[in-house]
């Protein structure tokens, strides 16, 4: 591993002694004080800069950060700036985003998350290091394991947590060994297999995904292995599957449980022989891809209960790590919801500044079943919705609001001298409501496995998906 420099632009004693804090708890870096953003624009051009922190005072010129802004910009080799500020202004947060600052945090300082932003923005410069003359696919693969790292909400974890799992990461990811990621729908699986492939010598080869509960036991065997012309009705022409296209990548197989028998069976061959044929095709062609493949499910309990193989099992779970659900991690849930905040705010032009006290609350007891990305989906509705400038109860969706609902108060009324009930909600609301309890209440039956949570409702897996958008349970893929 090597070192790292990080630039502190800051006067403050204070803020000094907390970054040094963070920078010994992270280990492989050195700290470099400097005490304006002229010295930080000269430091820059001379020093290879893995990370600039900017402090900001009360009125602290905000022209100088722009100005380092673009110095970085215009730099060979591009450098994230994070800012401390000693007070949050909306107003100046979304500017300093829109311009090119990776995050901007306020005073009293989330230790945590600074912690994870300094060991995550530097993990290149001290796992793979910095060429003395950066090429252009040098300064890309930078910026793309930057843009992984910087703010990834699906990878922030309590500090201990996540500093033992990223050193695993980072030991495996440079090796051919084969690595299987559990966790609930939406934890960040995808994330995760994303930034191992990153980190991995294949980074200039294509990261490719084949979402295995998401096809139709006929078309996944043609979209992992391809098909020969003519092999069965329809196959007018021949087609490379994920397996060839993505040369020596990376290949995510999501949702490997939902694979059918038979089809694991020919992975299996794959995994071990490293050959492959096309479907329709006697022609063997070799496999030199890594694989990854990730499930919502337990898999040596589907193993167990023969709906998965197990000699196949065995085979891919080489490595394994495991994503806790959001709802096993509440404290996360404030500082991932306000960087949500801040994002979507930026990107559409809405002073934004956070929630109300009742909608924190709702946030903080809220299930997530569908876990982070269920979270971004929220707020990025709540964001387009509310008038500002606080997210208000009103503003979430119903999936929220039912699950802290009051009894209904009941009224009696006159119609025609006989005494009725008139109830507050619409029957309509009322078979919202009770849709989304179901569905939540399948959804967790079945570990969020959407195949056999669409078979035990009764629709198709097409229609719970429009379901679970519609009720905000869930995010854009």
């Amino acid at each position: 591993m090597l070192d790292a420099t990080v630039s502190l632009v800051s006067a403050d004693a204070s803020v000094i002694e907390a970054v040094e804090g963070v920078i010994d708890s992270v280990g492989n870096l050195r700290l470099v004080v400097l005490p304006g953003t002229e010295e930080a624009s000269s430091h820059l051009e001379g020093s290879e800069v893995a990370l600039i922190v900017g402090h900001m005072t009360q009125g602290s010129n905000v022209s100088a950060v722009t100005s380092l802004l673009r110095t970085i910009a215009a730099n060979r080799r591009p450098v994230p700036l994070l800012i401390l500020s000693d007070e949050y202004h909306a107003e100046q947060a979304l500017a300093l985003l829109r311009l090119g600052a990776v995050d901007y945090l306020s005073r009293p300082l989330d230790l945590r998350r600074l912690t994870y932003l300094l060991d995550v923005l530097t993990v290149r410069a001290r796992y793979v290091g910095s060429a003395p003359k950066p090429t252009s696919e040098s300064r890309a693969q930078t910026i793309a394991i930057q843009k992984l790292g910087e703010q990834d909400p699906f990878l922030y974890y309590p500090y201990a947590d996540m500093g033992r799992m990223m050193d695993q990461v980072r030991t495996v990811a440079p090796q051919e060994t084969t690595v299987l990621l559990s966790g609930e729908t939406g934890t960040g699986k995808t994330h995760l297999a994303r930034l191992i492939h990153e980190l991995s010598p294949r980074r200039e080869s294509p990261f490719l995904v084949v979402n295995c509960g998401a096809l139709s036991s006929g078309l996944i065997e043609s979209e992992m292995f391809g098909h020969a012309k003519g092999s069965f009705t329809g196959a007018d022409r021949e087609r490379v599957g994920k397996f060839s296209e993505v040369g020596r990548g990376t290949l995510l197989l999501d949702e490997i449980d939902a694979l059918p028998i038979n089809l694991q069976a020919k992975l299996l061959r794959a995994v071990e022989e490293r050959i492959f044929e096309p479907v329709g095709s006697n022609r063997s062609q070799p496999m030199r891809a890594r694989l990854i493949a990730a499930s919502n499910k337990s898999l040596d309990q589907e193993a167990a209960a023969g709906r998965f193989r197990s000699d196949l099992y065995y085979r891919l779970n080489v490595v394994g790590f495991t994503l806790p659900p959001l709802r096993h991690r509440p404290s996360i849930i404030a500082p991932i919801a306000n960087q949500f905040i801040a994002d979507y705010a930026a990107r559409n032009g809405r002073d934004i500044r956070g929630l109300t006290p009742e909608a924190w609350r709702l946030l903080e007891s809220y299930g997530w079943p569908g876990n982070v990305r269920e979270l971004r989906n929220v707020i990025e509705r709540s964001v387009a919705l509310s008038p500002g400038p606080e997210i208000s109860v009103e503003d979430l969706p119903v999936a929220l609001r039912a699950t802290d609902q009051p009894a209904p108060e009941v009224h009696a009324v006159r119609a025609n001298g006989h005494a009725a009930i008139a109830a507050p909600t619409t029957l309509a609301r009322t078979a919202e409501e009770a849709e989304i309890a179901r569905i939540t209440e399948v959804l967790l039956k079945h570990g969020n496995n959407r195949l056999r949570a669409a078979l035990e409702l009764g629709i198709s897996r097409m229609t719970l998906y429009k379901k679970l958008h519609k009720y905000g349970l869930m995010g854009a893929a």
